[in-house]
């Protein structure tokens, strides 16, 4: 409430109250000569202090940077010094303020302050609604408005000052815009003064970047703040936890609350929770951006007398809107940021801590009118280890619009531009290529004729892109009301969802809330995005029409994001995007079973890509109209389940495939052996079917190869066959399409085709399989990797050999290791010196047998004895 006190010469005062600019609440001293208005005298406010050292300093730099603590008057106070006659500049001044409801609340203010109403010395611009005039010497306007002024007129050829104000915050916006009116300073208007203020400036940093810059400081007139913690203990059920505390408060503290919040979800919630205790003496009021400019202004003003408020709201209230009769603020710690990620070409929504520097910020609106409390939700030492500022955003948002607006300032990379602050290489070369799919700039990075008109529409992109696009489609298939259906999809998707979160939940038609806008034109996201809609139209001089083509949206989201094309897959709700990445959609939403999807708006949620916002779209008229690029792509694949190569050719867009027809006659050897590969990648050598006599071989080889010096063989190991199966795979694959038929082959015959003719004839004198005993028995040979070969047979059967046979080649010989038996083939010894055993333990075990096998032959010179299979009667006629 504007309170102004007439006061006379006697100084007898006669108070009277002003409504027309109700949510401000500043007193102006008015004195009068001979009852005439004569002077305005403002209430004195901290930064009066440095009046004359700033405009000295104005008239002798170029760039400055202020710092000012909360509540010194760099907003309402410092501009008015700009508009007094032969104290400041000449020309326009334009004040930059990041959201909307503060531009138009100060630009409201300072005419209040100069008795003259908005539009006149002092105006704003907002996307969507302005109050100028040839007379308006100071516009407040927000960051992206600045970037299409300066686009239009690169000299500024009026303008003598811009002022970024809560330049800390340093969004995307602020970012390009200072870097554009930095490039224009430098380049084209050495006279061009920039001013960035803020209360809580980086200023080493800021100073390091702009050596040239004079930095001015100032005291605020923030009054104590008390501090007390509060942590939450269980944080799955912090709001409900944060209600206690806010009832709490309400018993112990007087004034009002300001309560921050991370989301308007969670304001929705707490504003709900707190229904049973509203009443004639307390209000509650949600504040966050997706409100009205009037919604957001009933948080802002002050209360009638004797009602207290508890505002709800996002980081919206921590700079800039002074909030009347708050003396008390309840800080959550947290906050909602949009995290862009190129691999999915979505924002992530994330609730994350908040900085150091916005805690305090968020503390000191409880000081900004009178002595105040801040509560925080988390305990001291927290607070400590946070980081001081939040991460910028040019590293975390879409960068898309700063890239397009860099290619409309005729540079072809961002580092041709004096930002602060730049993007990774890998992420601003995708983003160019994304200006380049849809023909908005060539491969040199110029603007095409098309991007020309792209960048005259005050939209997104992409969206830009679609509504041209839809303009030539309109004429070219006389689809009446494409065009102005495009302007309002793009409205409708810069914009907040219009449905509420019960509303959405299950709900992604796009076509239902275009409906909804249409049918209530009264609510008031429903006139915001219907005049944007309608500004859109006439940038490009079309008109809106009644019966919009709704069943065309598609084609439309599809022109945006032609990457997000969906197909849907086997399971419900699973689809694929037509840039290879897998989506779900709600299993109850309603185009759930549609095969065909475009999706405007996805998030990620727990690894998982989901849809939010989409549209059906008929992928007939889609080819038909050749907007979608398709591609033919002939392959083979591997059919698991039939266990059989396929050769297909496939119709496709992206990764999504719209036909598939079998053609046999694509199939190569190379190709083939290619698909087997991957399978016996997949599988390993299990893959073949391995009878006994090859797995024999192959440990036959391993081991040579494990004992020779200087063996020439080749690796046989699982891992060196898998890499060089052309050698030995290839030959016998090539022609084969079926598991079944690679079954059938002959794995020994396969891998003796590595070795020479002379090879083989080493490999099996090397490493016989069998061994071969004094009587003529053949023995399997057990080689392993672990010991020395094994060979078992009984021992009456190795009489007369002196010596224990070997294996191996010439340098490399390992005696056999015997298992002999008893005659019930019973292991009796094992050892790898026969004629050890022969001298040694022998006695004893002859003994044995003796006694066992009587019958049988235990000589008691078995080295010099003859072999024998058969029993002592036979073996003494023998």
């Amino acid at each position: 409430m504007l309170e102004i006190v007439y006061v006379n010469q006697a100084k007898q005062s006669l108070p009277k109250t002003f409504t027309s600019i109700g949510m401000l609440n500043a007193r102006i001293e008015v004195f009068f000569k001979d009852d005439l208005l004569s002077k305005i005298m403002p209430t004195p406010l901290p930064i009066d202090n440095i009046k004359a050292d700033f405009l000295s300093a104005l008239k002798s730099n170029f760039t400055l940077i202020l710092s000012a603590e909360p509540g010194a008057g760099k907003s309402t106070r410092l501009p008015l010094w700009l508009l007094e006659d032969n104290l400041a500049i000449q020309g326009k001044v334009y004040l930059l303020q990041p959201r909307r409801v503060a531009a138009k609340n100060i630009a409201i203010y300072l005419a209040a302050q100069i008795g003259e109403p908005v539009g006149q010395s002092v105006g704003y611009r907002l996307r969507n609604e302005s109050k100028v005039s040839k007379n308006t010497r100071l516009e407040v306007i927000t960051e992206g408005i600045l970037v299409q002024i300066m686009q239009a007129d690169p000299e500024l050829a009026n303008t003598s000052l811009i002022i970024f104000d809560e330049f800390h915050e340093r969004s995307l916006q602020a970012d390009l815009a200072f870097a554009l009116a930095r490039d224009i300073q430098q380049g084209l208007r050495e006279d061009l003064r920039l001013l960035l203020m803020s209360a809580t400036l980086a200023n080493d940093e800021l100073q390091k970047a702009l050596p040239d810059a004079l930095s001015l400081k100032t005291t605020g007139r923030s009054f104590p703040v008390t501090v007390e913690y509060q942590p939450i203990k269980n944080i799955r059920a912090w709001r409900d936890q944060a209600a206690v505390v806010i009832k709490q408060t309400l018993i112990t503290h007087q004034g009002s609350i300001l309560v921050f919040l991370p989301s308007s979800a969670d304001i929705r919630y707490l504003a709900t929770a707190l229904e049973n205790i509203v009443n004639a003496e307390l209000v509650v009021c949600p504040l966050y951006g997706d409100l009205s400019l009037a919604e957001q202004q009933r948080a802002i003003q002050p209360c009638k007398e004797n009602v207290r408020k508890i505002v709800l709201a996002t980081n919206i209230a921590e700079t800039s809107l002074t909030i009347e009769g708050i003396n008390i603020v309840i800080d959550s710690g947290l906050e909602k940021v949009a995290i862009y990620d190129e691999n999915t070409l979505t924002n992530k929504l994330l609730q994350r801590n908040i900085a150091k520097s916005s805690a305090i910020q968020r503390m000191g609106r409880a000081g900004r009118l009178s002595a105040g409390h801040c509560i925080r939700l988390f305990n001291e030492e927290e607070f400590q280890r946070r980081s001081l500022q939040s991460g910028l955003a040019i590293h975390q948002a879409d960068i898309l619009p700063v890239v397009i607006e860099a290619a409309r300032w005729q540079v072809s990379r961002l580092a041709d531009i004096p930002l602060l602050d730049f993007p990774n290489e890998a992420i601003e070369n995708q983003a160019w290529q994304t200006l380049i799919n849809i023909d908005v700039v060539d491969e040199k990075r110029k603007l095409t004729p098309h991007g020309l008109e792209v960048v005259q529409l005050p939209c997104h992109a992409r969206f830009a892109h679609m509504i041209i696009q839809a303009k030539t489609l309109e004429q070219k298939y006389d689809c009446k009301g494409f065009t102005f259906l495009a302007c309002l999809l793009a409205a409708l998707l810069e914009e907040r969802d219009v449905f509420s979160i019960e509303q959405s939940r299950g709900n992604s038609d796009i076509s239902q809330r275009i409906r909804f806008i249409l049918s209530n034109n009264k609510n008031y996201k429903s006139r915001q995005i219907l005049l944007q809609a309608k500004k859109l139209a006439d940038k490009i001089q079309v008109k809106q029409i009644s019966n919009l083509p709704l069943g065309n949206i598609g084609i439309l989201v599809y022109l945006a994001y032609p990457e997000r094309l969906l197909k849907r897959r086997n399971n419900a709700g699973d689809y694929l995007a037509s840039y290879g990445k897998g989506v779900t959609l709600d299993l109850h939403d309603a185009l759930n079973n549609e095969e065909y999807l475009v999706a405007a708006h996805l998030t990620q949620f727990q690894q998982q890509l989901q849809v939010r916002l989409a549209a059906i779209v008929d992928i007939q008229q889609l080819t038909s109209w050749k907007l979608a690029k398709q591609n033919y792509h002939e392959s083979l694949h591997y059919d698991e389940k039939s266990g059989r190569i396929n050769a297909v050719k496939q119709k496709k867009i992206g990764a999504i495939i719209l036909e598939e027809k079998a053609e046999k006659a694509l199939m190569n050897e190379d190709d083939v052996f290619a698909i087997w590969l991957e399978q016996l990648k997949k599988h390993g050598l299990t893959l073949l079917k391995w009878k006994k006599e090859d797995k024999d071989l192959l440990l036959r080889w391993q081991w040579l190869n494990s004992i020779s010096i200087d063996n020439d063989f080749p690796d046989v190991s699982g891992q060196s066959l898998i890499k060089n199966a052309s050698l030995w795979f290839k030959p016998y694959v090539s022609n084969i399409t079926t598991k079944a038929q690679l079954l059938k082959l002959n794995v020994s015959e396969m891998l003796l085709t590595m070795l020479d003719y002379q090879q083989q004839q080493l490999l099996n004198k090397c490493v016989p399989s069998y061994y071969v005993g004094p009587t003529g028995r053949k023995c399997t040979i057990r080689y392993s990797l672990e010991h020395a070969p094994v060979v078992s047979l009984p021992m009456q059967e190795v009489y007369g050999l002196k010596t224990s046979p070997a294996v191996g080649d010439e340098k490399s010989k390992v005696n056999l290791t015997f298992e002999l038996l008893s005659p019930a083939q019973r292991p009796i010894q094992i050892t790898a010196d026969l004629a050890g055993f022969w001298r040694g333990s022998y006695k004893a075990v002859q003994k044995e047998m003796k006694a066992q096998y009587p019958k049988h032959y235990w000589p008691d010179d078995p080295a010099n004895a003859i072999a024998t299979n058969k029993t002592k009667k036979y073996a003494l006629i023998k």
